[in-house]
Order: structure tokens, then sequence, then C-alpha cells
């Protein structure tokens, strides 16, 4: 079969120390620091085999996430920029979406023929974090694309309980590949909505809510946040097609963040915005704390919440007292796996709530992959079902 195969030297940095995961099963918890002169291309693979409690899916669409343009990415020395787990060689691709061709004997809820999108936090259900509910903080986790074979590939194998129907999506639109495109998009919408809704528990109706950076995450964000009752949606975003994206998806304002001189200007601006009340929900989908959490604090509505989605590197200054005087409060979000994120974003797919494909800029055939990492703006698809360049 096709597919986009990732290589890469196991070379660790000097003074970097190996955890016991690390050495025993190649897998890298940072891998900026082990994995040097990464390199990517379309090429032949074995077709994977289906086990006992896998599916087989043929691919049907799968998303470029950022993960999977930065990983490429190399710095002065030729390591890897990806900072993240990860381990090599491997198929990359996250986000996808496919047909089931095969099921393993002891698969009990999906058959052949079924349409699935794919969790890409592959927990354990053992671990003390799972016990506890906390599975994307899985203490032994896998995830597809970045430690075993994952969906930029004609087909691949995933443990039936990281598949969930999109059936009730194909009924809807009366298309499979409606069905396959919103499927990947998913597990970015799935991100956006542990932060949201199950992590920050959601915002009152007339709420108003600003969303930091509007890349396919943000994008989700405020899509989630429109069809929940929003008060007044805004969007801080500088990269113009970035912010026609966002009216797009349904933010009612977008406020370019170099615009202003002072972030206490751009907090005032929020203020402005919203009548003086502030900010109750703010949706951190940029990863720039450094200069978002300013703003925020002289910003925030008393009880607002401040959900941290986007990843960021290095410390972030915050002055706390003005989230203790304004009785407001700071919650973490990583991941979108368990606790019904799935079925919720299918439910909200399948009626029509939410459309993400408001945000898809591009559409490319797996032998083109390439040309998909340099679009840098809204999400771009992956599909052997499109049609190659120049043909």
């Amino acid at each position: 079969m096709r597919a986009f195969y990732v290589e890469a030297e196991h070379c660790p940095k000097p003074g970097y120390v190996l955890s016991e995961r690390e050495k025993t099963t190649g897998r890298a918890l940072r891998g900026n620091q082990i994995w040097k002169n990464i390199r990517g291309h379309v090429t032949d693979r074995p077709m994977p085999v289906c086990g006992d409690t896998q599916v087989m899916v043929k691919v049907g669409a799968a998303g470029i996430c950022g993960t999977d343009v930065h990983l490429l990415r190399k710095d002065e020395e030729g390591y890897s920029m990806y900072d993240g787990h990860s381990k090599y060689p491997i198929i990359t691709g996250h986000e996808f979406s496919g047909e089931i061709v095969e099921v393993g004997k002891d698969v009990k809820k999906l058959k052949v023929g079924d349409l699935v999108s794919i969790e890409s936090m592959h927990w354990c259900g053992k671990c003390d974090a799972c016990r506890r509910g906390f599975f994307n903080q899985c203490l032994d986790l896998e995830e597809p694309g970045l430690t075993y074979d994952g969906g930029f590939a004609e087909y691949a194998t995933v443990d039936e309980k990281y598949c969930y129907p999109l059936n009730a999506i194909a009924e809807f639109y009366g298309d499979k590949m409606t069905a396959f495109e919103l499927g990947a998009m998913i597990e970015p919408t799935g991100v956006a909505y542990n932060g949201l809704f199950v992590r920050g528990e959601g915002v009152r109706p007339g709420g108003h809510v600003c969303v930091f950076g509007c890349g396919p995450i943000g994008l989700a964000a405020i899509q989630l946040m429109k069809t929940s009752g929003a008060g007044k949606l805004i969007a801080v975003e500088s990269v113009p097609e970035r912010v026609e994206l966002a009216k797009a998806c349904g933010a009612d304002v977008v406020i370019d963040p170099t615009s202003f001189a002072t972030p206490e200007d751009e907090a005032q601006c929020l203020r402005d915005l919203t009548d003086g009340r502030g900010i109750d929900l703010f949706a951190e989908c940029a990863g720039a704390t450094k200069f978002t959490y300013p703003v925020m604090a002289h910003a925030l509505a008393i009880g607002g919440k401040t959900i941290q989605i986007g990843h960021t590197v290095g410390i972030t200054p915050v002055d706390i007292f003005n989230w203790q005087w304004n009785a407001a409060r700071i919650s973490g979000s990583n991941g979108q796996s368990g606790c019904g994120i799935y079925p919720d974003v299918i439910s909200l797919m399948a009626n029509g709530r939410i459309d993400m494909r408001k945000m898809v800029t591009a559409r490319f055939n797996l032998e083109d992959i390439e040309e998909g990492f340099k679009i840098m703006s809204g999400k771009v698809l992956i599909s052997t079902e499109y049609p190659r360049l120049n043909k």
C-alpha cells in the first residue's frame, strides 16, 4: 500500500537522560531531544495485519495537523523541532477516518462497512490516570501517527475501542465522503470540546467568549461556542486568512493583537466590546501565553474562566492576583479521548449544529501530501479519493 513514511536517527542530545520507558520501547517523551535527521516521503509499505481486537480501516480522509508539519522541521543541529511523544520509523497522520474492511475475531460492536473516526490518544485503561478518568493523561499512552503507524496511508489498523461510528453523519448528509471529511476533523474539534466543556465546564448561554488563535482548534472552539449559546463571540488573530476563517466559523468580532500598544489596551478593547462586563470564558488556543495572559488578566469577568488548550514552550509570567480577585480560574486541557467527547461531537455534526468543512482550505491526494504541508491556514485534508496534481 502507499503511505507517507517518516524515518529518523535515534541520537539523544548530550546530557539528555533517557527514561526507562524510552529505553525499553524506543518512544521519545521529548522528540526534539532524541530524533535527528528526520525525513519523510510517500512510498510503498506492507499492508497492516488486523489483530483479534482490531479493525482494518480503508482510510477515507486524514487531516494534516501542525504536529505533522512541525516534526519534519529540523533545528540547526538537525534535530526534529517537535518536542512531543514520538517513535520512528513510522507512518504519520493522527487525524483520520475511514471504512472498516476487516474485523478481528474478538471485535464485538463494529462490522465491515461501518464508517468510523479514530481517537488519537490511545489510553491503556489500566494505569492510575485512566482508572481515575483522565484518559488523555494515560501513563502508558500510545498515539497513531506518532508512536505507531497512523492514517497517512491507504489502510490502517486500530483497536475497536478507539473507533466511533460515523454512519449518522453519512445519513444526515447523504454522502460518504462528507462523513469521511468531517470524521477526520473530529480530533481537533474534540481537543477544543475537551477544553471548553469537559475541563472548563462551558459557559452559561449569554456569557461572553474570547478565543485566542484561529488555527483549526481555535476555529473549532468558535463553532462550538457559537452553537452552545455564547453572547459576544470574539476571536483574536492577526493572520488575514485566519481572520476570514474565524468570521466564516461564527466569530462576531475579530481583533488584531498587533494593533494594540499594550496588553492593557487590548484588554480595554475586550471590555468595551462586552459593555464593561469582561470575558466569561477565554479559550487560549494560540499557545502564545507570554502575550495572552497579560491581556486576560485585565479583561476577566467576575467568575471568568481561562482554558489553556494551546501548547506553549517556556515559562509564562502570570499575575495570579487578577484571577483570585475575580474568583476566576485557569484549567489545563490536553487531548480529546474518553469522556464521551467523540460521540458528542459526532452528534453535533450529524444534526447540523457544526460544520467543520468551513475551515478546510485545501484537499490533496496522498501522493501530493508534501504540498499540503506548505499550507499554514485552516485545515488541509488528504485522501486517495482526491485528484492528483497535474493529472
